[in-house]
């Protein structure tokens, strides 16, 4: 939606008492990353633009628009490749298609049915074939030109990027960071994840950092040191070497504080999360890089033609670091993840959250900005930057921005929660024990009162609490207040996918809706839930979750302790306290995970 200007007009004499401002429509999509190709000659640029539904192909010499192509709504195009011949592919996850262009004309040739979420785009020279990576965990294989796909496979759920490696292909998945390759018959044959470092303990035993950064606040403080896993990769690309480099960031905290202290750290500025590199050798063996990346959301990465730089777009910073290549021989072994900032050249251009990097074949480096909306052009001798303004007017949402900004601890919301739903950890909070955190996709203003235990009534006492005081995010105007809510409510939940012949989902519905196992006692309504609290067996009144997209969502209860659908009917679900499903046969509970699949 656009945004229109309010304007309050306040007389000079007098007080006069003005209505609460109605908080203007919502603005602009889920920050994802990754949304602009600048072609192999370096003459052109391809904007896929999630926030207008819209593409554009850019003439960089002139700042010309030579094509703007407008999307239905809610397509929210992705990622963007070029093939051999001329023409750009660009995935869009929310038609669950490929579109294909002409670059040449802006000639759209074809729009293909692809999978659920497309996420993961790669052009294979050797083959003359588009590979699609999903949200489903499909890898479905196009002519690049035309027709229909030549292959499809079905891995895990929650892919993200793809690459050619030769006659292999490695695909990422997004929240676990885990990276499969795939042999040229499209056999898994080996699985690697970014290795574990050491971090100092945080947030509960740490020293806190105050709301301006300056890591004053009080602790107890600890010398122990804590594994630190990746998570949540954002952004994975092919190096020249035959090497890949991720974005990624990686989980470093341990126990949490509530109150008081919140998300900090003995390490200053670093929060629960932060960013990471991790470099995949050509064997195939991953390499955790010291982190000369800082501020949340590190949602791109882009290599220079030559090898020697690579680029990063921060977008909780609102900045773009470009690191040396040859700093990727660092490895990560600094307790508080230091790195030798002297090597960063960080580029601050002040027109919102940059989302996406690329360069040219002259060198230049390409930044997107989707809000403005424009293209920062920044040449290599650092005296000839130029803006390409592209069409379109400015987009901006409280809400949004207030969303995807980072705190002083260096956090932001999107950091637990990316593109708005959840990164499937597992936290350890002082005086709750532990908490996987929740999804907020698919309607959050009918789901009040909030987190596990329902001790939030509201939006706007969660950010108060959580956004303030745990995050170190300062105090909210009401414009942010009001705005959020709105913005967030708007995101749709994942796209439901179920591999299950219907006659199976319609007979799992049948038992889903049976008195006999109970299961719409709680989970009801268009949500599927009555937003109780209630003990299901596990010990606690706990708030009953939305089933809505309920399939991508692993892991499962409130602790994660069900890695699957099948395992939360297993010991850890509570037995038939938490509907009577005991009783059901192996097949009968096919059938009904084939159901909430299907939600």
């Amino acid at each position: 939606m656009k945004r229109g200007l309010l304007i309050a007009l306040v007389g000079c004499s007098g007080s006069v008492e003005l209505p609460s401002p109605t908080p203007p429509p919502p603005w602009g999509a889920p920050i994802t990353g990754g949304t602009m190709m600048v072609t192999r000659d370096g003459a052109r640029a391809v904007v896929a633009d999630p926030d207008r539904d819209r593409v554009m192909i850019v003439d960089l010499d002139s700042g010309k628009t030579t094509a703007d192509i407008a999307l239905e709504a809610g397509s929210d195009p992705g990622r963007v490749i070029e093939d051999g011949a001329g023409r750009a592919h660009i995935a869009l996850r929310g038609t669950n298609s490929l579109l294909t262009l002409d670059m040449a004309t802006g000639e759209v040739r074809s729009q293909r049915l692809a999978c659920t979420e497309p996420r993961g785009l790669a052009w294979d020279p050797a083959t003359d074939l588009v590979h699609v990576a999903c949200t489903s965990g499909e890898l479905v294989s196009f002519p690049s030109g035309d027709g229909d796909a030549v292959r499809s496979i079905v891995l895990d759920r929650d892919l993200r990027d793809v690459i050619v490696r030769g006659s292999q292909l490695a695909v990422t998945r997004f929240r676990t960071a885990e990276v499969l390759t795939l042999d040229a018959q499209g056999a898994v044959v080996a699985r690697v994840t970014p290795p574990v470092v050491n971090r100092l303990n945080n947030g509960f035993l740490g020293d806190v950092p105050t709301p301006d950064g300056s890591g004053a606040g009080s602790g107890s403080g600890s010398d122990a040191t804590v594994p630190a896993p990746a998570e949540v990769a954002w952004r994975t690309i092919a190096l020249p070497d035959g090497s890949m480099a991720m974005t990624h960031q990686r989980k470093v905290g341990q126990q949490l504080r509530l109150s008081p202290g919140g998300y900090g750290s003995t390490c200053g500025e670093q929060g629960l999360v932060e960013s990471a590199i991790t470099i995949v050798d050509p064997s195939g063996t991953p390499v955790a890089v010291a982190p000369f990346v800082h501020g949340a959301l590190p949602v791109d990465v882009a290599v220079n033609p030559d090898a020697t730089l690579l680029a990063f777009a921060s977008a909780g910073s609102k900045s773009v670091q470009v690191v040396p290549m040859s700093a990727m021989g660092e490895h990560d072994d600094d307790q508080c993840g230091d790195s030798d900032e002297s090597r960063v050249m960080r580029y601050n251009d002040d027109l919102g959250a940059p989302t996406s990097v690329a360069y040219r074949a002259n060198g230049e480096l390409v930044v997107f900005y989707p809000e403005y909306p424009a293209l920062v052009i920044h040449g290599t001798n650092m005296t000839s930057d130029r803006t390409v303004t592209l069409p379109g007017t400015i987009g901006y949402d409280a809400g949004r921005a207030l969303f995807h900004t980072q705190t002083a601890a260096s956090i932001a919301c999107a950091s637990c929660h990316p593109e708005a739903r959840d990164d499937g950890q597992v936290w350890d909070f002082d005086q709750l024990g532990t908490r996987r955190t929740q999804s907020l996709a698919g309607g959050i203003l009918t789901r009040g009162p909030y987190h596990w235990s329902g001790d939030m009534t509201d939006l706007q006492t969660l950010m108060s609490n959580v956004f303030s005081q745990r995050m170190f995010g300062g105090s909210l105007t009401h414009s942010q207040l009001v705005s959020l809510g709105p913005w967030l409510d708007r995101i749709p939940a994942p796209q439901s996918t179920t591999f299950a012949a219907a006659d199976a989902v319609e007979r799992g519905q049948q038992l889903f809706m049976s008195q006999d196992l109970g299961c719409t006692t709680c989970h009801v309504g268009p949500q599927y839930t009555n937003n109780m609290l209630v003990n299901v067996g596990t010990g606690a009144n706990l708030k009953v979750p939305s089933l809505l997209g309920v399939g991508v969502r692993a892991p499962f209860m409130h602790d994660g302790c069900a890695a699957t659908l099948r395992d939360r009917f297993g010991t850890c679900g509570g037995g038939d306290l938490h509907g009577k499903t005991a009783q059901l046969t192996a097949e009968q509970l096919d059938d009904l995970i084939a159901f909430l699949e299907s939600l």
